[in-house]
C-alpha cells in the first residue's frame, strides 16, 4: 500500500470521525434517551423513524453542499437573495448562540453536576465552559485533526462502553399501549429535533475545507474530484456511526427507564442509565462521554458561527477573537433557559424549518446533477404548508 493511499485514509478517517463528533452533540445524546423510553416494546418502530430523518436528512444535505463546493451562500441564494440571507442568519443562530451550543452546556452541566465543586452554577459553569471552547476554537485549523484523532476516539469508547453494558442481562422493555405507526412517526419527529439537517450545511464546508487543503497540489479537475470521493466517504462513515448510537441509545433507554427515578430531567436519563449499570463511581464514565460530545460538537460550532459575524454581519471588521467572544457570551446567557426551555423554543421552528430546507436540498442536488433550473415555488409552497400546519 502506497504512502499516498495511507494518507488519503487517514484523513478520510480523521474527517469521518470529526463529522460524527460535530453532529453528535446534545440532541443527539438525549433525544434517543427520551425516545427510547417513550417507546418501551415499539423502539424498533421509533428507532427506525429516528434514522429516517436523524441519519438520511443529514446525509443529503452533506451531498448536497458537497455538490456545490461549500458555498452555502450560493446554495441558499437558490431560494431567491432575500430568503436566502435570511435562511443563513436562521439557522446560524439556532447551530449557534440561540440554540445547540447553549443546549450543549446546560447538558455538560446536568451530568458532571454531581462531580463539580458545591457552588458552582449553570452560570458559573457556562462562563467557565466558554474559555475552554475558546481555547480550542482559535486553533482553528488544527479542530478536524483535534476532534476526528483525539476527542472522538475518546467519545466513542466511554459510550460504548455503557451500551455494551447496557446490552448484558438487560430487562424486558416496558409494553407500551401506543401503535408501531405512532412510534415510528414519534422517531422521526425527534430526527428533527436532533438539528442534524441544519447542522449539515455548515459542517460540509468546514470539513471540505480540510480536504481542499490536502489537495492543493493537484489540478482543478482532479482535486474537486478526489474531494467529493473522500468527502462522500467521510460522510457515510458518519452516518454509519450515527445510526449506531442512535440504535444502542433507544434500546438502552427503552430498557433502563423504568428504573429510573419518577420526575427525572431529560438530561439526567444516560447518567442516571449508568448510575444504575456501572454504579457511583462508575458513572463517571457517563459524565465524561457526554462531556466529550458536548465539546467536540461546540467547538466547530462557534467557529463556525464566529467566522459568519465576521465575515456576513461584520463585512471582516471586529478581528478573529470579537466574533467568537460575542457567540460564546450570548450562549452562555441562553444556557439559563435549560434544556427543555431551549427545546420548546426551538421545536416550532424546525418543524417549519425542516420540510422547506429538505425541498432545497433535493431541488439543489437535481439542478448541479441535471442542470435542471426548477422554480422556488416547490420550497416556499413546503414553508408555507408547514407554517399553516404548525398554526393550526
Amino acid at each position: 500500500m502506497s504512502l499516498s493511499i495511507t494518507k488519503q485514509r487517514s484523513h478520510v478517517l480523521a474527517a469521518g470521525l470529526a463529522l460524527f463528533s460535530m453532529f453528535f452533540g446534545a440532541g443527539d445524546l438525549i433525544w434517543p434517551l427520551i425516545l427510547g423510553g417513550a417507546s418501551g416494546d415499539k423502539n424498533f418502530f421509533a428507532m427506525v423513524g429516528l434514522i429516517f430523518t436523524g441519519v438520511s436528512l443529514p446525509l443529503l444535505g452533506l451531498i448536497a453542499m458537497v455538490l456545490f463546493e461549500g458555498n452555502y451562500r450560493a446554495f441558499f441564494e437558490r431560494a431567491g437573495k432575500v430568503p436566502g440571507v435570511i435562511l443563513i442568519f436562521v439557522i446560524q443562530a439556532i447551530l449557534g448562540p440561540l440554540g445547540s451550543i447553549p443546549r450543549l452546556y446546560t447538558l455538560s452541566f446536568a451530568t458532571l453536576k454531581p462531580y463539580l465543586p458545591d457552588g458552582i452554577t449553570l452560570l458559573s459553569f457556562s462562563v467557565l465552559a466558554s474559555a475552554i471552547v475558546f481555547l480550542f476554537t482559535i486553533k482553528k485549523r488544527r479542530i478536524i485533526d483535534l476532534l476526528g484523532l483525539i476527542l472522538t476516539p475518546i467519545l466513542l469508547l466511554s459510550l460504548g462502553a455503557i451500551l455494551l453494558l447496557g446490552f448484558i442481562n438487560h430487562p424486558t422493555p416496558e409494553v407500551m399501549s401506543i401503535a408501531p405507526t405512532e412510534a415510528f412517526v414519534n422517531g422521526l419527529n425527534v430526527g428533527y429535533n436532533t438539528l442534524d439537517l441544519i447542522a449539515s450545511f455548515m459542517f460540509a464546508p468546514f470539513v471540505l475545507s480540510h480536504f481542499m487543503r490536502k489537495q492543493e497540489d493537484l489540478n482543478p479537475l482532479s482535486a474537486r474530484k478526489e474531494i467529493f470521493a473522500q468527502m462522500l466517504k467521510a460522510s457515510l462513515l458518519a452516518a454509519g456511526l450515527l445510526s449506531a448510537m442512535y440504535v444502542g441509545l433507544t434500546y438502552v433507554a427503552s430498557y433502563y427507564t423504568p428504573l429510573l427515578a419518577e420526575g427525572h430531567l431529560p438530561e439526567e436519563r444516560l447518567s442516571g442509565i449508568a448510575m444504575h449499570l456501572l454504579g457511583t463511581q462508575g458513572a463517571f464514565i457517563s459524565c465524561l462521554s457526554i462531556a466529550m460530545a458536548c465539546l467536540t460538537t461546540a467547538i466547530p460550532l462557534t467557529s463556525i458561527c464566529g467566522e459568519y459575524i465576521k465575515q456576513d454581519l461584520l463585512k471582516g471588521k471586529g478581528g478573529d477573537v470579537f466574533p467568537i467572544l460575542l457567540t460564546l457570551g450570548i450562549s452562555g446567557a441562553i444556557a439559563n433557559l435549560g434544556f427543555t426551555g431551549i427545546a420548546n423554543m426551538l421545536s416550532p421552528i424546525l418543524q417549519i424549518l425542516c420540510p422547506g430546507l429538505i425541498v432545497l436540498s433535493i431541488l439543489n442536488i437535481i439542478y448541479k446533477l441535471y442542470d435542471r433550473k426548477l422554480t422556488r415555488v416547490p420550497v416556499f409552497a413546503a414553508f408555507g404548508i408547514s407554517t399553516l400546519g404548525h398554526f393550526l
